[in-house]
């Protein structure tokens, strides 16, 4: 995690947007007998469609508002949510974009362990559970060191994730009934995810740490969180809804990136 910089008028912006979403819910709630927690939905979507859109499309802060507007809309919407599951893929995309900067600590890589863990105990949480560990592995492997720590995390949450969905008995033991739109569209950006490569990212890793993005990276970072939307989709069935807002933000990503390489075309 790291702190929000209040000083940015866009980190006040998506906290703003993040309080009306709740806000909004909430009298829904009250007026019109919604779901009891819907204020908590909305302003989660809200608040990590912003994240996840900020790590797979650092560069830039428009675009991020747009995702956080999407996320908070489909949640008012009444489209289904899963905040945990998606918590834990916008840790994965972090890990492998690298965009705080810094190596992760013994603490960061327990405390990920202990988050694909808990959210396992339905299919989504267990893709997006299992994904965080194979995440902790790759941004191992991209490292310039490696580290054995983070061999012992990706086992870990593996196995725990694994653990937890046996015991409760959620994975389906059949394919569950699928969405054939919506799988077609989110294998569409997942696979223009994987053999799209962004633009040269112009952003710094972090404030405090004077050095750029890897491109290799935000391309890992994209096409892993692409794969995890996709197969969550798929083992979700009826609650496949839950990876819409996920699958927005990537969307937006990748247009947002396109934009940004004709504009560099045309500017020469």
């Amino acid at each position: 995690m790291r702190p929000i910089d209040l000083t940015s008028g866009w980190n006040r912006a998506i906290l703003a947007l993040t309080f009306v979403a709740g806000a909004i819910g909430l009298a829904l709630t009250i007026w019109l007998d919604r779901d009891l927690f819907l204020a908590v939905a909305a302003g989660g979507s809200t608040f990590l469609s912003w994240a996840l859109a900020r790590e797979l499309d650092p560069d830039r802060q428009l675009s991020a508002i747009v995702a956080a507007v999407a996320g908070g809309v489909l949640a008012l919407a009444g489209m289904p949510t899963a905040l945990l599951p998606y918590a834990a893929l916008l840790m994965s995309a972090r890990l492998i974009a690298e965009t705080t900067g810094r190596r992760p600590l013994p603490t960061d890589i327990g405390a990920m362990v202990i988050l694909a863990t808990v959210i396992s105990f339905t299919p989504l949480g267990w893709v997006m559970g299992f994904g965080l560990a194979i995440a902790i592995y790759v941004d191992d492997r991209m490292a310039d060191v490696h580290s054995r720590r983070a061999l012992l995390g990706a086992i870990a949450g593996a196995v725990g994730a694994s653990a937890v969905i046996t015991l409760t008995d959620a994975l389906p033991e059949s394919l569950p009934v699928i969405r054939p739109l919506l799988a077609a569209i989110i294998g569409i950006l997942t696979l223009t995810a994987w053999v799209r490569e962004p633009v040269e990212p112009v952003s710094f890793v972090d404030s405090r740490n004077k050095r750029f993005l890897r491109k290799d990276r935000l391309h890992a970072a994209r096409a892993t969180a692409g794969l995890l939307i996709f197969v969550g989709g798929l083992v979700s069935g009826e609650a496949a809804g839950a990876v819409v807002a996920m699958a927005v933000v990537l969307g937006i990503a990748l247009v947002s990136s396109e934009i940004e390489r004709f504009g560099r075309r045309r500017r020469g």
